[in-house]
């Protein structure tokens, strides 16, 4: 078998398990909004502190058979190029943005400050995170369709900036 193949498997497994690690995090973050009391959230937490580790590690591979079916088969074309800088703004948006978001959430909950309820569910809220997860998912959608199509690059810049209207109107929706 070749080995090129090898590495596209894992490179597609990868973004499988990231979009699935997505999902529990959309779950996660929706339940967030609709808990009643501090435990409800902290258990939430629980489950959604985790990802970050799974999103830099798939992550990482993602980059590394990425880099290695360019040098191995494809030439530095424009849809090349703009899917590796949609994936590297993407990590870090997910691991620097929504990631801290989770983490001083988490860090509010395990210090000794005991916000009511209904305070901790407006800062839950204020956190924008489920705003956050859509952009994500939405611009992570869109660099699928770029490695799947193809595109020159005025193709692959248009199908960003519908990605990122995509992922943009839910929350001007909800204003």
């Amino acid at each position: 078998m070749e080995f090129y193949l090898i590495v596209l498997f894992v490179h597609i497994t990868s973004a499988l398990v990231l979009f699935m690690a997505m999902a529990i995090e959309w779950v996660g973050i929706t339940k967030l909004q609709h808990v009643a009391n501090r435990e409800q959230v902290a258990e939430w937490i629980k489950s959604i502190l985790p990802l970050k580790y799974l999103f830099m590690s798939v992550g990482t591979l993602l980059l590394i058979t990425g880099a290695y079916m360019v040098s191995a088969k494809w030439n530095w074309s424009a849809w090349i190029i703009v899917s590796m800088l949609l994936w590297l703004f993407l990590f870090l948006h997910i691991t620097l943005v929504t990631g801290k978001r989770v983490e001083k959430l988490n860090k509010l909950l395990m210090s000794e400050s005991q916000l009511p309820n209904i305070e901790l569910q407006g800062y839950i809220n204020n956190l924008s995170l489920i705003n956050l997860l859509q952009s994500e998912i939405a611009v992570g959608l869109g660099q699928i369709f770029i490695m799947t199509v193809k595109p020159d690059l005025v193709g692959s810049v248009c199908v960003i900036i519908v990605a990122v209207i995509l992922g943009i109107i839910p929350v001007l929706a909800k204003k």
